[in-house]
């Protein structure tokens, strides 16, 4: 059914995925006083059952085929927090049934597929926002921030994140690359790949990537270093290991005006730090650990017609600099990223 959402009434989401993520986008959903979950889809039955009784969806709401919730639902949003290289499908499905689409990172595991979302966005005048939560994350919206004030950019970037991650999804769906769409790259690396270009806001033109693999047919990456080049001269190097006893996460961006230092170990909240020219470190007073949520922030895009936090422009950069890691790792040439469409 299509979406006849208004301000004056709750805004209806249905949840795609009942796992850890799509319980919690349905605990902010319910928290938010416009908003509650109007049905869930999810393909194993027990976890469906349990989701649906903490979320308090009606047993005739429960469905274990999307398709089916879109076609019989009076819904006004869908979110989406299933496998990586399911996106695609379900964000076009959300778009044919006129709704607004919040999709957890990343936008999607192919680069066609990705372009065909910014076409389809860009024609809709429905709001798409991609779960990239550092968008919302004080320490990284001041660090873009400063470099927006001064109108000038970064001229070289480091960013790494260490974590135990094929430990940690080790016979699940994260470990099939034909769900993923990769290894630690797509999955936590993309949001460190995300951070780094939306900080910058500049355009990336080129990548070089050597990787570590897990599997013998070079699909699920454990480490990976990317050297990321920009049109406008700027360097980026990232590093993701997921074969480490650790989360720690550790941003440096250095420019003419300094640099702005993130950092933080396990999911705590990052810290932010600032360097001036003369290279005396400042850390400002800031309110970490207090950002919006993001249903919070979907609906508030929705509501004013304004950019949500993370758009699918973002998604499409971070998919075609991700795929080009990829490539520029199998044939060990620098890869041209191509984000015309």
């Amino acid at each position: 059914m299509e979406s006849t959402y208004s301000a004056d009434v709750p805004f209806r989401a249905g949840i795609v995925g009942t796992g850890f993520l799509g319980k919690a986008m349905g605990r902010e959903f319910l928290r938010h006083d416009r908003a509650t979950v109007g049905a869930l889809t999810e393909l194993d039955p027990d976890v469906l059952v349990g989701a649906a009784d903490e979320l308090d969806v009606p047993e005739g709401s429960r469905y274990e085929d999307y398709e089916r919730m879109l076609d019989e639902e009076d819904l006004d949003g869908l979110v989406i927090t299933t496998p990586h290289g399911l996106h695609h499908e379900q964000i076009v499905a959300g778009l044919e049934h006129d709704l607004h689409v919040l999709c957890e990172k990343p936008l999607c595991t192919s680069l066609d597929d990705a372009k065909d979302l910014a076409r389809r966005v860009e024609r809709s005048d429905r709001t798409v926002m991609l779960g990239y939560q550092r968008h919302l994350d004080t320490a990284f919206r001041t660090a873009r921030d400063y470099w927006s004030e001064r109108e000038t950019s970064p001229e070289f970037v480091t960013a790494e994140l260490t974590q135990n991650w094929i430990n940690a999804v080790g016979g699940s769906w994260k470990a099939n690359a034909d769900l993923s769409g990769g290894g630690q790259l797509y999955d936590s690396g993309s949001h460190v790949v995300d951070a780094v270009l939306w900080v910058m806001d500049e355009t990336p033109s080129s990548v070089t990537a050597q990787m570590t693999f897990h599997d013998d047919d070079e699909r699920i990456d454990i480490q990976a270093g990317l050297t990321v080049q920009f049109e406008n001269g700027c360097v980026a190097t990232i590093a993701v290991s997921g074969d480490a006893p650790r989360v720690s996460e550790a941003y440096q961006f250095w420019g003419e005006a300094g640099a702005t230092l993130i950092d933080g170990h396990e999911w705590n909240p990052r810290r932010f730090r600032r360097v001036d020219s003369d290279g005396d470190i400042h850390a400002p007073n800031l309110n970490l650990g207090s950002e919006l949520p993001k249903a919070d922030a979907f609906i508030e895009a929705i509501e004013t017609d304004g950019e949500p936090p993370a758009t699918v422009h973002d998604g499409l950069l971070s998919t075609a600099v991700t795929e080009a890691a990829y490539e520029s790792a199998w044939t060990g040439e620098r890869i041209d990223v191509d984000l015309d469409y």
